[in-house]
């Protein structure tokens, strides 16, 4: 059993301004974690080695031209290529298995 209170999470600086993530687990390139967004930060265009599952927790972030909004869910996977950008303050919980490859 994993487990880890909202006190316990550690946010470590991604080396993308304004994005920060906490991982919760990881094994063999695939894991979960807390990723926080400062409004306006974005991640860069990017395809995934394996699914993704994002949940986001607060605020409101734009994937490619999908914006999710506190509540709101998505799975992606090999071969949906799209950047992420953070309309406001956002923290979102990713499940993934492989990394992201950057493409810009």
């Amino acid at each position: 059993m994993i487990h880890v209170t909202k006190a316990a999470r550690q946010f470590v600086e991604t080396g993308f301004p304004g994005i920060r993530a906490a991982s919760v687990w990881g094994e063999n390139g695939s894991g979960a974690d807390f990723i926080e967004f400062k409004a306006g930060a974005r991640f860069p265009r990017h395809d995934h080695e394996g699914p993704e599952q994002i949940l986001v927790v607060k605020g409101r972030i734009r994937f490619g031209e999908l914006v999710l909004a506190e509540g709101d869910y998505m799975t992606i996977g090999h071969g949906e290529e799209h950047d992420a950008e953070a309309l406001e303050d956002s923290v979102f919980f990713l499940a993934h298995e492989g990394g992201a490859i950057i493409k810009e």
